[in-house]
């Protein structure tokens, strides 16, 4: 093999660096460069590595294998010469992208429309050492929709980030953590796309991972919220128009990344606008950033910066006469004190807390700096909700078993592996928001105020025995038991992500059944 690949010394052609000017530098990867010489293709190397031959080697064998560069050898050049070829590399590879970015361009809108039209919140990309992943998340699960080379993954988030980006950090760099904004024309619907890439580990350092969350950005000058589109039963629904119908407080409305958050505010927030307001109110919100358009609110976007930027947008939103302000995401001390203000002085106040069940909801109000003397005083507390998305199974290819529940032998669904037309072989056909919610009593106010989590718990807990219906009271994952005795969501699903269900707490389900 040594004596089939000729080494070319740059210091042996006339004019060395120079008279290689005019030639053609391809710039495949980091520190993998191939030049146009005398009418033949060479993998430039740095004299330092010609010590290496096993590394140079496997460079041109990954050249030519991935690549599929017909590379006859090597050009060996200096340190500093090697540099100022990257240089012109990365000058040419720049010039190029400017007659190529229309058709990337092309590419990306295409993949964007098919993650749109495939109903996806996300639109993952992993780069990887060599090959590039694309995947959707539809219904909570990643699909894997196509690879391609890593070159091609790098100009594609190149010209997402560098053309198409409206707000960003600088320009592209796949080495740091960015974030962006990007938006969408597609088939005259508007859409705003939320970047972030982070790098990850890899043989190279070229790795990253890019998440793209898709949110219709279109405006709504015309809407009808109902609190039924919620896919809530009318006891709930009944309980949540209670929790809006406080001259003030906080409502929390909790839940894990893609839970839903933003849908549910959204929805409450334009029904008291339009059912208690009757379009007349003065509806503020904060957030970082603004996501989803909400109808009848001033909608802002806030850099939080150490947790100034909120408590600073705060005050002046409260200075401008709110009848209802919203604070996007309360993370930290600063924006939990700056809730804790606006509740005090009289405001209706919706926020958003990352918790998985009530209880863990007023530990995570807690250790945010909310004290038990505040989170107790009557109203401060308006109503805690917490909510995840249910898979829904296909109604056109489940598949049916008999399992048992307690003393009863339930006929239940679940999924199809295989899936149909219908759900696009999933299974699934969507999802359904399930939620849990306490509006507080006295006696769960004052343990509360002790901070005993365990006695407002077990006070919480009684509502289901008295209460109407499967509402105030019952847990996440009851409720979804009452969605696998329908036959909405998969049995072997709900075992393995809840577990069982104590048999007691089961017959107080098939009671209220019943």
């Amino acid at each position: 093999m040594l004596q089939s690949i000729d080494f070319i010394n740059i210091n042996c052609i006339e004019g060395g660096v120079k008279a290689l000017e005019k030639c053609h530098f391809e710039l495949l990867e980091k520190n993998l460069i191939i030049v146009d010489y005398n009418k033949s293709k060479y993998l430039v190397i740095n004299k330092i590595k010609i010590d290496k031959l096993e590394s140079i080697y496997m460079d041109l064998y990954y050249t030519r294998s991935v690549y599929k560069k017909n590379i006859c050898g090597f050009m060996l050049s200096t340190e500093s010469q090697y540099y100022q070829i990257i240089e012109k590399a990365t000058r040419d590879k720049s010039s190029n992208l400017l007659y190529e970015t229309s058709d990337v361009q092309k590419e990306l809108e295409s993949l964007l429309q098919v993650a749109v039209d495939t109903g996806a919140s996300d639109l993952h990309i992993t780069r990887g050492d060599v090959i590039s992943k694309v995947e959707f998340r539809v219904n909570g699960s990643l699909i894997l929709y196509s690879q391609l080379t890593s070159a091609s993954c790098d100009e594609l988030v190149f010209v997402l980030y560098n053309v198409e980006a409206t707000t960003k950090e600088t320009t592209w760099n796949r080495q740091q953590p960015q974030s962006a904004n990007i938006l969408y024309d597609l088939k005259g619907k508007k859409y705003r796309f939320r970047y972030a890439h982070f790098p990850i580990f890899g043989e190279t350092s070229d790795c990253y991972h890019c998440v793209l969350r898709i949110i219709p950005a279109s405006i709504d000058t015309n809407p009808n919220p109902q609190l039924e589109s919620t896919g809530l039963s009318e006891v709930e629904i009944e309980d949540i128009k209670s929790i809006l119908s406080n001259p003030y407080g906080a409502y929390f409305i909790a839940g894990t990344t893609g839970s839903g958050k933003s849908t549910t505010l959204k929805t409450v927030i334009e029904w008291l606008q339009i059912n208690r307001f009757n379009n007349k109110g003065c509806f503020l919100t904060v957030e970082d950033p603004v996501e989803y358009y909400i109808y009848g609110t001033k909608q802002s976007s806030v850099l939080d910066v150490d947790g100034g930027g909120f408590h600073s947008a705060i005050k002046s939103a409260l200075r401008r006469d709110p009848d209802v302000l919203m604070i996007g995401e309360i993370r930290d001390k600063i924006s939990a004190n700056a809730l804790s203000g606006a509740v005090e002085s009289g405001h209706y106040c919706f926020t958003t807390v990352h918790a998985g069940s009530i209880v863990t909801l007023l530990q995570r109000l807690s250790a945010l700096g909310i004290t038990g003397d505040k989170l107790c005083t009557p109203g401060f507390i308006a109503g805690l909700q917490c909510q995840k998305l249910m898979p829904v199974l296909c109604s056109h290819c489940k598949k049916s078993e008999l399992a048992i529940f307690g003393s009863r032998e339930i006929e239940i669904s679940v999924l199809n592996q295989d899936g149909c037309q219908h759900c696009k072989y999933t299974g699934i056909k969507g999802r359904k928001l399930v939620i849990e919610y306490m509006r507080p009593s006295i006696d769960e106010l004052s343990a509360i105020a002790k901070n005993n989590w365990l006695e407002a718990y077990m006070h919480w807990r009684k509502k289901r025995l008295i209460g109407k219906g499967i509402g105030e009271g019952f847990q996440i994952k009851e409720k979804t038991l009452l969605l696998v005795i329908e036959n909405k969501v998969c049995y072997h699903w709900f075992t393995h992500e809840f577990g069982a269900i104590p048999a007691e707490d089961m017959e107080v389900i098939f009671e209220k059944i019943h």
